[in-house]
């Protein structure tokens, strides 16, 4: 038995290596690790090929397959591009209101489009009116990635964590908006505040350049209205659909797929040019994995590191939500939040069914902590998330280039800070008045 947990911890720590350090693209590593797990599990007979496809959700690989498809479709319309120059408009010449309205906008956005597909169309815009008006888009494209960071952690399907939490956990849309939002919702302008206290020289100026923003005109960027108006009927009827899933007992892959089917039956646009929208790398990366960690958990690592956090909880569900939420938040900060979840998920489910702690709650809060960890804990460093990345190297084509460096130090304290203001929040509701 040791030489099988020994040899699965070296598997994973070597994929772990290659998504780090990318001697390789992320997605490679983490399929070559899942083929190297099934490999060495099948041969060292504890972890068969039918057993690995077992643990990849597909709940979550379909719920993100049609989220993509729908925002991806939106996209094409120019709605983002409206959005932003909407938005610059209604700071009236302010950086302090723009950056606020643009933290507000994309944390909206985010929580109900994607933040990863939020941040993919909005960075360009960004930087563009930002360039127009002759001001540094850096601070703006910091906020952004929080934001939506943020913004995402919100809803089921906000932040791709999320998704997975509520799959495993069996969470519904609502109960995300009614238990997690509020708490989001504070930290998110509480963080607008410290954030603005750290550009308060530059946000206190007025622009130089307004004129030309207010010379556009954002109702000629909807490129394509009739995509436009089916769009936004699609996804008006696919979040309806998720507020009442629970109740249509509708898993929200089916939701999500329900959705996308509606957009395409309405528009049949070209197959190929409909499904370009979806990030087949990040789809293939999360069940990749899902592969990996069954490894884990097939040959009893994951029961090892579920004990271990019961003993240290030492039976205070206080000393349990700091864990869960600070640990994960950290491990966050360097491995990013997709591998983060998904590996951690197995081993609160071991910690939850050791301990039996808040066994009074309809939702257990350890699951809020984990979602409140890694979605927070995602703005520490550039790595913390795909979102993040996608801003970076957008923002390096565009000639404006975030060093990791430099990004950390603003993110890493505003991440800390947040998972410890997010910590006492839950705490207080949860603990002190819930009970």
């Amino acid at each position: 038995m040791e030489l099988i947990m020994i040899g699965t911890l070296i598997i994973f720590a070597f994929t772990f290596y290659g998504i780090l350090r990318r001697p390789i693209p992320r997605t490679i590593a983490a399929i070559t690790g899942a083929i190297g797990m099934v490999l060495f599990g099948h041969a060292m007979g504890f972890y068969d090929p039918e057993v690995a496809i077992d643990y990849v959700d597909f709940n979550t690989i379909g719920l993100l397959l049609g989220m993509m498809i729908l925002v991806g479709l939106l996209g094409e319309t120019g709605f983002f591009r409206y959005l932003a120059i909407k938005t610059a408009k209604f700071s009236k010449g302010s950086y302090y209101r723009l950056l606020g309205f643009f933290v507000l906008v994309t944390a909206f956005t985010s929580a109900f489009l994607d933040n990863v597909t939020t941040v993919l169309l909005i960075t360009p815009i960004t930087i563009t009116i930002a360039q127009e008006l002759e001001i540094d888009p850096r601070p703006f494209l910091m906020a952004g990635i929080m934001s939506a960071n943020i913004g995402g952690t919100a809803t089921l399907i906000g932040d791709p964590p999320n998704v997975v939490i509520g799959s495993a956990a069996n969470i519904n849309f609502n109960s995300f908006i009614l238990y997690i939002a509020p708490i989001v919702i504070i930290v998110l302008f509480v963080v607008l505040l410290v954030y603005e206290l750290l550009y308060k020289h530059t946000l206190t100026e007025e622009m130089k350049s307004f004129s030309k923003i207010i010379d556009m005109d954002e109702d000629k960027c909807i490129t394509d209205k009739p995509l436009y108006y089916k769009s936004l009927i699609a996804l008006s009827i696919t979040i309806i659909l998720f507020t009442v899933h629970h109740i249509l007992q509708l898993e929200p892959w089916l939701v999500a797929m329900t959705g996308a089917s509606i957009l395409l039956v309405l528009q049949l646009p070209d197959l190929e040019k409909a499904l370009k929208h979806v990030h087949w790398a990040t789809i293939l990366f999360f069940a990749s994995k899902f592969i990996l960690v069954g490894g884990l958990d097939q040959a009893g690592i994951i029961d090892i590191i579920g004990t271990k956090m019961t003993t240290a909880a030492s039976g205070s569900t206080i000393l349990a939500l700091f864990i869960v939420l600070i640990g994960s938040g950290l491990f966050t900060m360097v491995v990013g939040n997709i591998p983060a979840v998904i590996t951690l998920i197995p081993a609160i489910q071991v910690f939850i069914s050791q301990t039996q702690m808040f066994a009074a709650h309809p939702i257990n809060p350890i699951w809020w902590a984990l979602a409140l960890g890694v979605g927070l804990g995602a703005n520490g460093t550039l790595v913390g998330s795909h979102a993040n990345l996608v801003v970076s190297r957008i923002s390096q084509k565009m000639g404006h280039p975030l060093p990791f460096e430099e990004y950390t130090k603003i993110g890493f304290p505003i991440a800390l800070f947040s998972l410890l203001f997010s910590f006492i929040l839950l705490v207080t509701f949860f603990v002190v008045l819930m009970g």
